[in-house]
């Protein structure tokens, strides 16, 4: 704002040297003099409304700030819009914020860079534990470093607080050395401390979707959860083209389980099942507890025949798993593969009913039923 303003103040000075001087002359037409009084008029006009646009920008810079990243409730929008504020506020060519998010598990978002949240994995901490309030960082490279001129050499990293806790840190990368002065550093910390209380408010509210989708005894998802992943699942299999298959899992004789243990042990047997699953499943897979002794595992662009080799190895794992109180533990399964157009009920109907027969056919199988 100053620079416009003093490069204003400049143009008008010229311009109004430039009519003394005529006028001084003598040499110059009245016309000539109308004419230059006329574009001193325009450039008036052009500077003040120049200055003008530059007010509105820098309160729309203002004024968009935390209020607005404050009004979701989603925790990866939040983060996502605090890394997109802190490029700008600070002239910066990406940003990156890292959070403690529910269940204690990192909560991460960037923009500009899909790497920058690998800084903040190290720990920022002064070597004598002292509260601090930034950090700058520089980077240098050697000479015949390939790529050298899209290197990022600076970083600035903030700490984000929260009820004098500190939660996660918020960061700034520039291609240029030296980038960050200090008042770039109040900047990103002002921006961290108005986001603290939006950041903490997200986190509960997905603290407490998680809980409403997670089965409180086995820790996998439950029968809401099962329904949110298979809708999502089937939307991204429409979508890519991809296969989908669904695993149903029913625990053979489960009933006498209870019935010679009471629940609390066969409470017991469940998580040890469960646990077994998650093991066993990949990152892209879902275990879920579908209901009483039954689980679901969706199997992310996986073909049936694919999913037919991952039962016989979970078939395996669960009869070489000596479980507590019943030792041996077997179930009988139904494989499904998603069929083009089919809806989420139809896809876990026929899951079912594969599990069905299964369990009158002689329990300790599978039943299988794709194109």
């Amino acid at each position: 704002m100053v620079t416009a303003v003093g490069a204003a103040t400049a143009v008008v000075a010229v311009l109004v040297v430039a009519v003394v001087l005529s006028r001084w002359a003598g040499a110059r037409s009245q016309r000539r003099f109308e004419a230059v009084v006329g574009q001193l008029d325009q450039h008036m006009e052009a500077i003040s409304l120049n200055l003008q646009r530059a007010v509105e920008r820098s309160d729309d810079a203002r004024g968009r700030g935390i209020g607005e990243l404050g009004l979701t409730l989603d925790l990866g929008e939040l983060l996502q819009r605090l890394a997109e504020e802190a490029a700008v506020r600070t002239g910066a060519h990406a940003a990156t914020v890292r959070v403690r998010g529910p269940g204690d598990m990192p909560a991460v978002a960037s923009f500009g860079t899909g790497d920058g949240a690998a800084l903040l994995e190290a720990s920022l901490v002064p070597p004598d534990s002292r509260t601090f309030r930034a950090v700058t960082l520089n980077w240098t490279y050697p000479p015949t470093f390939e790529g050298e001129e899209e290197a990022y050499r600076s970083g600035l990293v903030v700490p984000i607080v929260e009820d004098g806790v500190e939660t996660g840190a918020l960061a700034a990368y520039a291609r240029g050395a030296a980038a960050f002065r200090p008042e770039h550093a109040r900047v990103l910390q002002a921006l961290a401390d108005d986001a603290a209380q939006g950041i903490a408010n997200a986190r509960r509210f997905a603290e407490a979707e998680h809980r409403a989708i997670t089965d409180g005894l086995t820790g996998v998802r439950n029968r809401r959860g099962y329904d949110e992943e298979l809708d999502r699942e089937l939307a991204r299999a429409r979508r890519t083209g991809r296969p989908l298959s669904l695993l149903l899992l029913d625990l053979d004789d489960f009933a006498e389980v209870n019935s010679r243990f009471d629940y609390p042990g066969g409470d017991l047997v469940l998580q040890e099942f469960a646990d077994l699953l998650e093991r066993a499943a990949r990152a892209t897979d879902t275990v879920c507890r579908r209901g009483g002794e039954e689980f679901a595992i969706l199997l992310s662009e996986t073909t049936g025949d694919e999913a037919r080799l991952f039962y016989v190895r979970l078939r395996d794992e669960t009869a070489a798993t000596g479980f507590s109180n019943v030792g041996r533990l077997t179930f009988s399964a139904g494989l499904v593969e998603w069929r083009p157009n089919e809806t989420i009920d139809s896809l876990d109907a026929r899951a079912s009913a594969a599990v069905n027969r299964a369990k009158r056919a002689g329990k300790d199988r599978l039943e299988a039923d794709w194109p």
